[in-house]
Parts: structure tokens; C-alpha cells; sequence
């Protein structure tokens, strides 16, 4: 059975230019030419480092909107997340303590521009409530649930909730929520879908949730060689900012699979923009994670923007259809 195609809109994309080959330039086509050539070569030296250095390898799976068998995955969804310590600022999500107030901003902004309050929002995959908490100190928002299998992470959030607000943390599988159908206004998974197996089943429990023209909103990581540099090498093996094998770069996932697996789930309006830190950011982190740099000095937050050219990681929304 055919699927609907789902329309991607990305900003600063112009479907109205001339992308003819005629009106390229001597030095466009000269650098077409040999663009093959430079990518082969590259490829060769990070196929070399990874052998070298003992990474894991960069290998795909054969179709990621497809549920994946466990057996024939390579990540630790718990070994950086088991403590209270490590959800602080100074321990191993220092990077996602950066970024939250980027994301959140951009949470909150398209909730605000789409749908009228007040909003009950469930977020799936909270971890140590850094989205859910932050949300629970802005307007508008009537219900906060956080969704987590972590009992370190739940037990961190808890702590750190601001006095007198809503939020609420629930120790359960985020593909079987017990949550009630259409009870929320905005599903959030942040920082979620590039550890999971089971996407397709994972939407369906989105979608189950929301309310008829409700928000899912959402980033993760690009499968490219950009993000293996970023977050595997960078982050994992020379930094040491977050453990080894934290992340599976066969289970990132291109923003055109995204497009895929929500449209196969019947959402809508599927947007997306690029997410991730200028370079400053880089080096504080990795200053930070070589202890030359302590965490009250990490600033420089994150970057959303128009994808153009490679990308770490993106962030957007899709919506559930009115009828």
C-alpha cells in the first residue's frame, strides 16, 4: 500500500531558483568534478582513523523506518544516564544543559505560534527534566509530564522542579506510556529518537496521545559523516564528555527518514531546521571534557538555523491532523 508523501519545508530553501546546469559557473562545475574525488578521499582517511583509533564503525542499517532487532545494535542507553551526578551541569550531559535553552526556546515559540493555550504537554524520554522544568518556569502551560525509564534521571528532576509548578514524573516505557488517548496538546522528544530502536512504534504512541491537531515536536542527530565526527569522536573518544558507546551511529536518523516515518504515521506539516553549537561551543566543550574548563564557564548555547550544507543535528514539528 502507497504511503502519502509528507511535504518537508526547510527555511531559506527557494524551490523557485534555476538549479539548470547551464547556469552554473566554470568554477561550480570545476568543483562537481571533483567533488567525487574528495569525498572518496575523505571517506578513505576517516575509514583509516576509525580503524586505527578502535571506534565503532560507521555502518547503517539497511532501512531505519523499520524496527531494528536489539541484538544487532551497539548503544548504552543507560551507563550515561545511571546517576543524579551525571544529569548535573558538570557531568555527562554538560552538552545537553548548553543547548536547552535554544531548544527550549523553540519549543515553546512554535507551541505559542500554533495552538492557543493552556497546554498540556507530555514529554517522552525526559530524562532529568531539563525541557520539562524549563517549560514549568515559563507561561501558558497547564499540565507537565515527563515520561522516563531512568529512576536517577526522574529522581534528578524531581529535585530540580521549580516550586509551586505542575510538572509530573512518571517512571514508564515511553512506547507504552499508560497515558491516557488525546490527552496532551504537544508530545516533546528531545534528544530521544537516536536511541531507539522501534521508530515506527514510537509514533504511533505520539500520535496516540495527542490531541486532534496536537504538536510533536522534536530533535535529534543527522546520520552523516559530520555527526559521527561531533558526536562519536568528538564527544565519545576525545573529549570523554559522554561515555563510550552512548550512541549507535547507524540508529541516527537523516531528516528525509524523519519525513518518511511521520508521514507513514499520517502527521502533517513536517518542518525542520539545523541544530547545533558555533564552534566557540565546541571548544568550551571540549575544554570541558579535557577538565581545563569547569562547567560555570560553559556558555555559547546552540545555533537553530536554516539547514545549509552539513548538519549535527536538527529540530522541528509535525503536527496530528484536525480530523
Amino acid at each position: 500500500m502507497s504511503t502519502p508523501d509528507l511535504p518537508i519545508q526547510c527555511r531559506g530553501e527557494n524551490l523557485s531558483e534555476d538549479h539548470s546546469p547551464t547556469k552554473k559557473t566554470k568554477n561550480s562545475a570545476r568543483c562537481c568534478k571533483h567533488l567525487p574525488v574528495v569525498l572518496t578521499c575523505l571517506t578513505l582517511v576517516l575509514a583509516f582513523i576509525v580503524k586505527r583509533l578502535g571506534l565503532p564503525p560507521l555502518r547503517s542499517f539497511p532501512d531505519r523506518t523499520v524496527p531494528i532487532p536489539d541484538s544487532l545494535v551497539s548503544i548504552d542507553n543507560e551507563i550515561a544516564y545511571d546517576s543524579e551526578e551525571k544529569w548535573a551541569p558538570d557531568g555527562n550531559v554538560a552538552g545537553l544543559h548548553l543547548m536547552n535553552p535554544a531548544r527550549v526556546s523553540f519549543f515553546d515559540n512554535t507551541i505559542k505560534s500554533k495552538l492557543k493555550g493552556p497546554y498540556r504537554v507530555v514529554d517522552l524520554g525526559c530524562g532529568g527534566g531539563l525541557v520539562t522544568n524549563a517549560l514549568a518556569r515559563l507561561e501558558g502551560y497547564s499540565k507537565l509530564v515527563g515520561v522516563d525509564l531512568s529512576k536517577a534521571g526522574l529522581s534528578y528532576a524531581r529535585s530540580k522542579a521549580p516550586n509551586g509548578t505542575v510538572p509530573e514524573f512518571r517512571l514508564a516505557s515511553m512506547y507504552e506510556t499508560g497515558l491516557e488517548d488525546a490527552s496532551f496538546d504537544v508530545v516533546i522528544m528531545s534528544d530521544v529518537l537516536e536511541h531507539l530502536t522501534d521508530l515506527p512504534m514510537m509514533l504511533k504512541e505520539v500520535y496516540r496521545l495527542l490531541r486532534p491537531g496536537g504538536l510533536f515536536l522534536f530533535d535529534t542527530i543527522d546520520r552523516s559523516f559530520f555527526s559521527y565526527f561531533v558526536a562519536i569522536f568528538g564527544a565519545e573518544y576525545v573529549t570523554g564528555i559522554v561515555p563510550k558507546g552512548s550512541h549507535d551511529w547507524g540508529l541516527f536518523i537523516r531528516p528525509s527518514e524523519l519525513g518518511d516515518l511521520l508521514g507513514r504515521a499520517k502527521f502533517q506539516d513536517y518542518f525542520y531546521e539545523s541544530f547545533g553549537p558555533p564552534i566557540g561551543s565546541v571548544l568550551r566543550l571540549w575544554a570541558f571534557g579535557w577538565g581545563l574548563l569547569s562547567a560555570d564557564h560553559l556558555t555559547g548555547g546552540w545555533l537553530v538555523e536554516a539547514p545549509s550544507g552539513p548538519i549535527v543535528s536538527y529540530i522541528g514539528s509535525a503536527q496530528k491532523p484536525e480530523n
